[in-house]
């Protein structure tokens, strides 16, 4: 019978990622999550994901501002009070956020490809992407905030041009 190494030995303790706060480096570490949330992060990208699948009005808001606030309070944990209590910026707050959403989901290489790339869905792509089982295209990645004009939330905005195999995520971890 084969023996197999134990699960923590795969998987990374943390996920510890460097933010500019008042001009000086903090590093906030993120547990991983509960199994229940996890499948609920899950759960919450399919469905947003879907969604902008099926829209064909670029400006539909995918996810509304309450449940992207959860989405980030349940990938970052404690680490979201903290953030707060630190006086970080929205955007960086999202990036975190969404970095800890696709860290949950799709593991270290995808999460560290969209933190690569400063939560930019243009700058996602790479020259070897394919959009495979073993390679999904996260729906982070294929979204933006609203225009500063509009309500903030996350919407589809730029789902069209990431069509055609190309894909933002390495795999899972």
């Amino acid at each position: 019978m084969p023996r197999f190494a134990p699960i923590a030995e795969f998987l990374g303790e943390t996920l510890d990622l460097p933010v500019l706060v008042h001009g000086k480096e903090k590093t906030y570490s993120v547990a991983p999550c509960s199994a229940e949330v996890g499948l609920r992060l899950t759960a919450r990208f399919s469905d947003a994901k879907k969604k902008a699948a099926d829209s064909d009005d670029a400006d539909e808001e995918v996810v509304d501002d309450e449940t992207e606030a959860d989405l980030y309070r349940a990938a970052l944990g404690g680490v979201y009070d903290e953030l707060v209590a630190d006086g970080v910026p929205y955007p960086t707050l999202k990036i975190v956020g969404h970095t800890a959403v696709i860290w949950h989901v799709y593991g270290e290489k995808a999460a560290a490809l969209y933190w690569g790339a400063g939560g930019d869905p243009k700058r996602l792509t790479t020259s070897d992407s394919t959009s495979t089982s073993e390679n999904p295209e996260t729906p982070a990645a294929a979204r933006s905030t609203r225009k500063p004009a509009s309500a903030s939330g996350t919407t589809r905005s730029r789902t069209r041009a990431r069509t055609g195999g190309t894909s933002s995520s390495a795999g899972s971890s």
